[in-house]
């Protein structure tokens, strides 16, 4: 049984937008490399028929949503991640590390691609295409949102918040 007194654990503020930060650089470092490296319409195999790397310019969101509207991508990133710094500094001196992980991953990812769309015409570059599974063309940015709010959903769905866990244990022991 967890003992009700124990501190909890938390991420640090640092650590929270450290990680955000990386995924950021990460992010924009690889695509720089990939719109230096390979044209513009071009694909690479790395897997033939599985994987390859398709240097592409999208100015939608997910399966193309959104296309042509960059102006409301652009303020509902900028709603989302304001959202999540709000969220993070409520906390006052970190969030739990799971939801921290989580939401660091998604402002970062949005971050890189909002820095993309105000500095590259609207555009966002994306490359990493599941050719197997005709999976729309993504980045890194992508996938940190995506595992970002992945682990929201694994939170909401099967873990319990570090709060009830600490009420619950200590109801048990009435």
């Amino acid at each position: 049984m967890p003992d009700p007194t124990a501190p909890k654990k938390r991420l640090a503020p640092l650590f929270f937008y450290g990680l955000a930060a990386l995924v950021t650089m990460l992010d924009q470092f690889v695509k720089e490399l990939v719109r230096v490296k390979l044209p513009l319409g071009t694909s690479v195999p790395l897997w033939p028929g599985v994987f390859e790397l398709s240097h592409v310019q999208n100015d939608g969101i997910a399966f193309s949503l959104l296309a042509g509207k960059t102006w409301v991508i652009t303020a509902a990133s900028m709603l989302i991640m304001l959202g999540i710094i709000v969220s993070e500094r409520r906390t006052k001196g970190g969030m739990d590390r799971f939801s921290g992980i989580a939401l660091g991953l998604a402002l970062g990812g949005a971050l890189g691609n909002l820095l993309d769309r105000l500095f590259r015409h609207g555009l966002v570059t994306d490359f990493l295409y599941a050719k197997i599974i005709n999976f729309p063309i993504f980045n890194v940015a992508d996938m940190a949102i995506t595992i970002g709010i992945f682990l929201l959903a694994l939170r909401s769905f099967f873990l319990p918040e570090p709060q009830k866990v600490v009420a619950v244990a200590a109801t048990e022991e009435l």
